[in-house]
């Protein structure tokens, strides 16, 4: 006697079972909108990565600026009270605009304050970057010049 161990089928069921069309539209569907969703997160990171590389760049420019206007003598001409700019062209950034004031602030004492922006594009004023201090002159003599 020879046995049949083939899976019997219950009865009402179609011996041939499958996906109907239905459970493959909402599977579909369901992994259309998770694709989308992962697609906007990368645009999302690609534009907050441009921000940051635009900040990290109006930064180091404005760093820069402030660290020459600490090293310049305090009768420099660069020092002399009023508002500057310059204006930088970063490959892959754009046009970064800096802006110094330098204001007189009392008996040999100046407020310095400087400012670098990528200027258009996504940065735009999210990538300012600014810093403040202020210069004194004490030392009334040669190599410092104090007036």
């Amino acid at each position: 006697m020879i046995r049949d161990f083939r899976r019997q089928a219950p009865q009402g069921d179609p011996p041939d079972a499958g996906f109907t069309l239905v459970e493959v539209l909402i599977a579909m569907v369901i992994l259309s909108a998770g694709i989308i969703a992962v697609t906007n997160l990368f645009v999302v990171a690609s534009g907050a990565n441009t921000v940051g590389n635009a900040t990290t760049t109006a930064a180091a420019i404005a760093s820069q600026h402030m660290d020459t206007l600490k090293a310049a003598p305090y009768t420099d001409a660069s020092l002399v009270a009023g508002t500057y700019n310059d204006v930088s062209d970063v490959s892959g950034v754009g046009r970064v605009v800096t802006t110094w004031e330098v204001v007189d602030a009392g008996v040999n004492t100046k407020f310095i304050r400087v400012r670098s922006e990528v200027q258009g594009g996504l940065a735009g004023a999210r990538s300012r970057a600014e810093f403040t201090t202020f210069r004194s002159c004490t030392f009334q003599g040669p190599p410092a010049n104090c007036p």
